[in-house]
């Protein structure tokens, strides 16, 4: 093993920040998914919250899905990828206290010993192996030079059987059909990385270049011409794009190259990422968001952008800044000089249906308002998008005001995840009460709907789009919505174009530090100096829920969920008839 020499980080609050969550992990505390729980002797199958172990049986015996069986399995398999472990070795590489790598080897050694092949239920999705082989091919690199280094990775170390083990089983059972989303692309990049940096099995060769063939592949089908994922959920994009950068990292390392369509297209997939944040660096919400990550090497936090953007330029010649992290630091990226890419908006990703419609870009009075006039998800399932079509966000000089009110579960509580993903948690129209999109399963939709942008005109001060969806025409009618921002003032004008008459609902969600109040002026949202004034359609009746049966939640990231206050403005219309709804904005200093 070629030893790495110790790394000097100049920044002392990221140096601060890696050694402070490297001693919780030293303490096995879990503090993801809202949770915070110390297991003193680790339970690789256990999710310790509900303090549910899981049958070590076959793996593809076990149902993932019944909590009463495994507890919330997120909370099992996240313990499993090992980020604790890579953040770590990085603790150890930076200040090379032993106990760090100690810690890595005996949990490394630990999951071995209870995880043998195919038996448990960290053996039922290639996913997980492709995730936990990345972080133990960054846990070996970081944690040469220590006299715990071969307890691990030495000759005789029992993590290499379970390192072939895992690059097979991903080989033999990798995702397929409508479930070959994101999880295909997270699995050939663990195989791709694991192969090529461990070259060591006949069969290592084969296998990085078919995992780089599919990867090849997948960048082309699952992303969008301009830079768009197609699983309508931007936690995913980053997701992706993490994986696509670690695995182009390791071709860099290894000799490889991907191919120039491929690097064409993630390029540009990085440059939508820096074009769609709002003056304060915030990320669009739109999908379900599990807080999924490919590698971690320095704790959560706005980081995560930076080294993204930094190994998309060093890496692809993305247009974006490079903004030095710890991150890729320790991931010995090539320098690249600090750069400033001007923020462009409006700006239109239109074969995903994303249309920014903004003013004073990156500055204390920018206008940033996201419509989504796209498709509801990937595939035949569209597994993780939302019933968001015609919706928006709204943020002012970074301030965000009207919001994506998140995902908050998967597996479990089931009411919840059906209600983030509905009609009705979105800033958009429900028509007599109905999601636009048919809800059969926790990743599953049936009928969906489908949505157009109509008109879409762009100027530095004004801009307009005008789109429509069909998912109420077992309904009879179609929603059809305008937007027009122009400096100031947000014009929504809604329309059902069809027959008959129906009972409609617009709503509005509001960042939980919203202040929400209402008079015979309209609703008042208020937050930090910024106020909107929502000028009310005639005739419409105006509700503020907070934490109630029906709205008024916000999931901040996955498995968080408090009160937030939702408008909502119902009316009986008429098929054709037209209702506009305005928002001003003003600051109050």
């Amino acid at each position: 093993a070629t030893l790495w020499p110790a790394l000097a980080v100049d920044d002392a609050h990221e140096r601060a920040a890696l050694i402070a969550a490297a001693d919780d992990a030293l303490a096995h505390r879990w503090d993801f998914f809202d949770i915070d729980v110390i297991e003193p002797v680790i339970d690789w199958h256990a999710d310790p919250v509900a303090g549910i172990s899981a049958p070590r049986i076959f793996g593809s015996d076990i149902n993932h899905r019944d909590e009463r069986l495994v507890g919330d399995i997120k909370v099992t398999w996240e313990k499993s990828r090992h980020h604790h472990l890579t953040i770590l070795a990085a603790a150890y590489h930076v200040t090379r206290d032993e106990r760090y790598a100690a810690e890595v080897a005996d949990q490394l050694r630990s999951w071995v010993d209870e995880n043998p092949v195919l038996i448990g239920v960290n053996w039922t999705h290639a996913l997980e192996s492709g995730i936990r082989l990345i972080s133990w091919v960054w846990c070996d690199r970081l944690l040469r030079g220590s006299v715990h280094h071969a307890r691990a990775f030495g000759d005789d170390s029992p993590l290499w059987a379970s390192i072939w083990q895992q690059q097979r089983f991903i080989a033999g059972w990798r995702s397929r059909g409508s479930s070959a989303n994101n999880h295909l692309i997270g699995e050939m990049a663990g195989l791709y990385v694991a192969a090529s940096a461990w070259p060591l099995w006949p069969q290592s060769a084969r296998w990085a270049a078919r995992a780089r063939r599919s990867l090849e592949r997948e960048a082309l089908a699952q992303t969008c011409p301009s830079g768009i994922n197609r699983e309508m959920a931007f936690s995913y994009q980053l997701f992706v794009a993490e994986f696509y950068l670690v695995s182009l990292n390791e071709a860099r390392r290894s000799g490889d190259t991907f191919s120039a369509p491929c690097r064409e297209r993630l390029k540009r997939m990085i440059e939508a990422i820096w074009h769609l944040r709002d003056a304060r660096g915030n990320l669009p919400r739109y999908g379900d968001e599990d807080d999924g990550v490919a590698l971690r090497l320095q704790p959560e936090g706005p980081a995560r952008l930076d080294w993204i953007l930094s190994t998309g330029r060093a890496l692809l010649d993305a247009v974006v800044p490079a903004r030095k992290s710890l991150t890729s630091t320790l991931m010995r990226l090539p320098a690249a000089g600090p750069s400033s890419v001007p923020l462009i908006g409006p700006r239109a990703w239109p074969d995903a249906g994303l249309y920014l419609l903004a003013n004073r870009r990156g500055t204390s009075r920018e206008v940033f308002v996201l419509a989504d006039a796209g498709p509801l998800g990937f595939l035949s399932i569209a597994a993780h998008g939302h019933a968001d079509a015609n919706a928006f966000t709204l943020s002012v000089g970074g301030v965000a005001l009207l919001v994506d009110p998140g995902t908050y579960a998967y597996h479990t509580n089931k009411r919840w995840r059906s209600y983030f993903r509905s009609t009705a948690a979105h800033n958009t129209v429900t028509v007599d009460g109905a999601d636009q999109s048919e809800q059969r399963g926790a990743f599953l939709w049936t009928r969906k709907a489908r949505a157009q942008a109509l008109a879409w005109s762009a100027a530095e001060h004004e801009s307009t789009l005008t789109a429509e969806h069909d998912g109420y025409r077992h309904l009879g009618v179609r929603h059809r919505r305008t937007w027009r921002l122009a400096g100031d003032r947000l014009a929504i004008t809604d329309l059902l174009v069809g027959r008959g008459d129906h009972r409609v609902a617009h709503h509005l969600h509001c960042h939980p530090e919203c202040v929400v109040e209402a008079d015979a002026h309209g609703v008042h949202i208020r937050r930090e100096g910024i106020r909107v004034r929502v000028v009310v359609p005639g005739g419409f009746s105006v509700e503020i829920m907070r934490g109630g049966d029906e709205g008024g939640w916000f999931s901040a990231h996955f498995g968080h969920r408090e009160p937030a206050a939702t408008i909502r403005m119902s009316a009986q219309v008429r098929a054709g008839d037209e209702w506009l709804t305005t928002l001003e904005m003003e600051s109050e200093s």
